[in-house]
């Protein structure tokens, strides 16, 4: 009878600690730490685990800061790995670019240190603290606004030639008729990556969008383009950009993982539809993804 009266101060002990990590995941911020997904809900979510050092010597209260300190530390490392694995264009990543360019370490490290803390949480039974960290892709402090400035001048350049239309482009009054002011790009279907640069070519291998030459007040603001995983939200996000009638198109193809290739009749649409709007040297660009 002792020894089970003298056990359940242990089980209880365990049924508390296990309602209090319940009541932790509750309200949990949802984790994003995969780029191309990042991309599309607009910041990178990561959560960091600390716990506090084994020491009799510290009060409750400084075991619990040490606990948040270390967790903190813990995320933000994870932060700089996932802004260093980002794609630029093509295969090259967000470090390879930085090994290049003191300007591109120095920006993936300010963007590290304002990373925001969301939510702490902290176990005083396990002696163990969550905290979990944002970052935004886009916005004035975000990745896009740090880095493209930066990685644009030290890009290799492709050897791109201006996109010149086959066959007769249609004349003005009918493409003004058609009336596009911005252009979704339907690559689900295709084995694309999200990048700081997606370019948007023809089969021939001609450039139609290449966000490198959109002003870079744009590029800050708003980014190369937009991503999501719906023609609806797509339209949507244009909307926001003052587009009210965008052209939809199916990717023929994709290049380098991060570039779309477009097949002769889509590609001289978008090219002469940006003939009458410009929405192209404005950004309003959306790919959609799976």
């Amino acid at each position: 009878m002792k020894k089970f009266l003298s056990f359940i101060p242990f089980v209880f002990v365990l049924l508390l600690s296990g309602l209090v990590r319940a009541e932790m995941q509750q309200g949990m911020p949802q984790l994003v730490t995969d780029p191309r997904q990042a991309f599309m809900t607009g910041s990178i979510v990561v959560k960091g685990e600390g716990a506090a050092p084994p020491n009799k010597t510290l009060s409750a209260a400084q075991k619990r800061i040490m606990a948040l300190r270390a967790a903190k530390v813990i995320a933000l490392r994870e932060i700089a790995e996932i802004i260093n694995g980002v794609a630029v264009s093509g295969e090259t990543r967000v470090v390879d670019a930085a090994v290049e360019s003191d300007a591109i370490r120095a920006g993936v490290e300010g963007i590290v240190k304002g990373a925001q803390v969301i939510k702490e949480v902290y176990d005083p039974m396990s002696e163990m603290a969550g905290v979990y960290v944002s970052v935004p892709m886009t916005g004035p402090n975000g990745v896009l606004a740090t880095l493209l400035p930066q990685v644009i001048p030290v890009m290799p350049i492709p050897q791109y030639q201006p996109y010149q239309p086959m066959a007769p482009v249609e004349p003005p009054q009918q493409a003004q008729a058609r009336n596009y002011d911005g252009l979704i790009l339907d690559v689900r279907e295709k084995p694309f990556k999200p990048a700081l640069i997606n370019r948007v070519l023809a089969k021939n291998g001609e450039i139609i969008y290449d966000p490198t030459k959109v002003a870079q007040n744009i590029l800050v603001e708003r980014g190369a383009a937009e991503y999501t995983n719906d023609v609806g939200k797509a339209k949507a996000l244009l909307g926001e950009r003052g587009s009210s009638n965008p052209l939809v198109v199916k990717a023929g193809g994709v290049v380098k993982s991060t570039d779309v290739e477009l097949g002769p009749e889509d590609a001289s649409a978008v090219f002469s539809s940006n003939q009458s709007n410009n929405f192209l040297e404005g950004a309003k660009v959306v790919f959609v993804l799976r």
